[in-house]
């Protein structure tokens, strides 16, 4: 029997902007999808998704395999390898479940993608690294089907841990920090959203007004350039695109910020011990959150009103920092509070939501 799970993520810094190549911060999660996999006589791979009722056989024939859905990831990573040369003849029965909130903002369909191309690479004949398998992930979910995401979720589930990602093609640049964060607390505010939907309508947005300035700026750019630079230029653009741009600058930057405050304090988390200096990095690191969740909530216009409720009576309860995790318009949030996640945990289901406390996890591994 194989059993192998990949975690999903909370994204700390860049929020609605990997898409964009900006870069971005994200913590791997102690949420799985787990994959079970026995060795069956047949040529084929039996699939068992038993929590959402669905199942599925893929026969190795070595074809490229049609698409059943507009999602097909399963299909989908098979030709991923296959394009690769690979060669499946052993078959297998393989049963898929996890403790993801689905459709949440917590990359429960990346972990899936990452936790199936984890086990089709063990059981290949040509191995792939994990840088590899990554972009393969990206390509498997959302370059395959043209979805509007980017590809920090996949490196956050093949890597664990804590990630900086640059994520631009052909090779994004990747920091892997093997640091164990404490102290957040997941909030699903229960309220559906439409991902995709969401993120292909605020990309849109986002890179009109990016065009649009350009077309006034022609210097502008949005990896490099200040806002002081661009301020000026603001009053002759349409307000929605203003406010994206104030946004996506702004993230930009505290992304930059999380990026050095994270790596001047790397050497406290090699003590057990809670110091002066660990509360004093939370502390920043809360605030960070904090201002990156005024941009998405007032510029980049994601959150919703129950969100903002979740967030204010985690703030009034201790916690440090917190933000909307993932697209937005639902889903969840999380909150920053080291020593008191039980506070938070209860303030997230006063103001009804559904709350987890987290761990930071590994990446994509056997159990």
């Amino acid at each position: 029997m194989i059993r192998l799970r990949a975690p999903g993520r909370i994204c700390l810094f860049g929020e609605h902007q990997d898409y964009l190549n900006f870069p971005v911060i994200a913590m791997a999660i102690s949420k799985y999808i787990y994959l079970e996999a026995e060795r069956i006589l047949e040529s084929k791979f039996l699939i068992n998704m038993s929590d959402i009722s669905q199942q599925s056989e893929i026969k190795l024939n070595k074809k490229k395999l049609e698409y059943e859905s507009k999602r097909d990831y399963l299909r989908s990573g098979y030709n991923q390898f296959l394009r690769k040369g690979v060669r499946f003849d052993k078959g297998y029965k393989i049963n898929i479940t996890g403790d993801i909130p689905i459709n949440a903002g917590v990359a429960s369909s990346s972990a899936l993608v990452m936790v199936w191309l984890f086990f089709l690479n063990i059981i290949s004949n040509k191995k792939v690294k994990s840088f590899q398998l990554a972009l393969d992930g990206y390509n498997t979910e959302v370059k395959e089907f043209k979805e509007g995401g980017g590809m920090m979720d996949h490196f956050a589930s093949t890597f664990g841990n804590l990630i900086y990602l640059e994520p631009k093609l052909p090779k994004p640049n990747l920091i892997h920090y093997k640091v164990k964060l404490n102290g957040f607390v997941l909030g699903n505010s229960m309220e559906k959203k439409k991902t995709v939907d969401d993120l292909i309508r605020v990309k849109n947005v986002t890179l009109n007004a990016f065009k649009e300035i350009k077309k006034i700026m022609p210097n502008f750019n949005q990896y490099t350039t200040n806002l002081e630079e661009i301020e000026p230029f603001l009053p002759n653009l349409k307000k929605e695109y203003q406010k994206k741009i104030l946004g996506n600058i702004h993230n930009r930057n505290y992304t930059i910020k999380a990026k050095k405050l994270i790596e001047q304090n790397r050497y406290i988390f090699l003590k057990e011990e809670y110091s002066k200096k660990t509360l004093k990095f939370y502390e920043s690191l809360g605030n960070l959150l904090d201002l990156h969740q005024k941009q998405l909530k007032e510029n980049i216009q994601v959150s919703t009103r129950k969100i903002d409720d979740m967030l204010l009576k985690c703030k009034r309860s201790g916690a440090l920092g917190g933000k909307i995790n993932g697209s937005g318009f639902g889903g969840t949030i999380f909150a920053l509070s080291p020593g008191g996640e039980e506070k938070i945990k209860n303030a997230i289901e006063d103001a009804g939501g559904k709350a987890f406390i987290l761990k930071t996890s590994n990446g994509a591994e056997y159990y």
